[in-house]
């Protein structure tokens, strides 16, 4: 545990690239990264790893499009990996899977409004997404927490990087589909701690291509 006394956490939150599946509604389903998606990652990270990864920690989503990547830098420069399931994608339920075609013949009104307005509509049996950003949250806080001092890498997905955004700048639920997160997006925040106060986290970059 960091002791909070004048420290600066960095996390670098990376999207996973490419899947093998690139038209499905892609949630809890484990589907693997492309070669291209797998690529896409690599070249993003590169710049930084000049020429050996920076980063204390990674922490990445147990789902493979994740996972895998985060191994092989374990594997190529030793960084220590650690699998959080709170950062899991949303669980989309019924929907979780389906085309993205499909899902919007079989019920294009709901799927609409599942798209503009998240935080008012679920797919069938999925995760709410007051639930989802609130345990987006909790995991944000839990990993400052414990890595907090560090610079850390996270691997996850793009509705968590928008939780994550969310939470970080106290963005209205409504504004979170607003935000692109292409594949491979890279974005940075800093987290200021000082004895005494509460931490101040600050948006370096987003969707940064360094």
């Amino acid at each position: 545990m960091m002791t909070r006394n004048d420290q600066t956490t960095t996390i670098d939150i990376l999207r996973h690239g490419q899947t093998v599946a690139d038209d499905i509604l892609r949630g809890r389903i484990d589907v693997a990264l492309s070669d291209n998606g797998y690529q896409q990652m690599q070249d993003r990270l590169s710049p930084l790893i000049n020429p050996t990864a920076p980063w204390q920690q990674v922490v990445t989503s147990p789902l493979q499009r994740c996972a895998v990547f985060a191994e092989r830098l374990n594997q190529q420069h030793g960084t220590p990996v650690a699998i959080d399931d709170g950062f899991l994608e949303m669980d989309f339920g019924d929907w979780d899977g389906k085309a993205f075609d499909e899902l919007k013949q079989q019920d294009p009104e709901l799927f609409s409004k599942i798209w503009r307005q998240p935080h008012l509509y679920s797919p069938p049996n999925g995760e709410p997404f007051s639930d989802f950003s609130a345990r987006i949250g909790l995991a944000w806080e839990n990993l400052i927490e414990q890595y907090g001092g560090n610079h850390i890498l996270l691997i996850c997905h793009g509705g968590v990087i928008r939780a994550l955004l969310g939470h970080i700048l106290e963005t209205p639920l409504t504004a979170l589909s607003k935000i692109d997160v292409p594949y491979a997006c890279l974005s940075r925040i800093k987290v200021y701690h000082q004895q005494g106060e509460a931490d101040w986290p600050q948006l370096i970059f987003h969707n940064f291509d360094p």
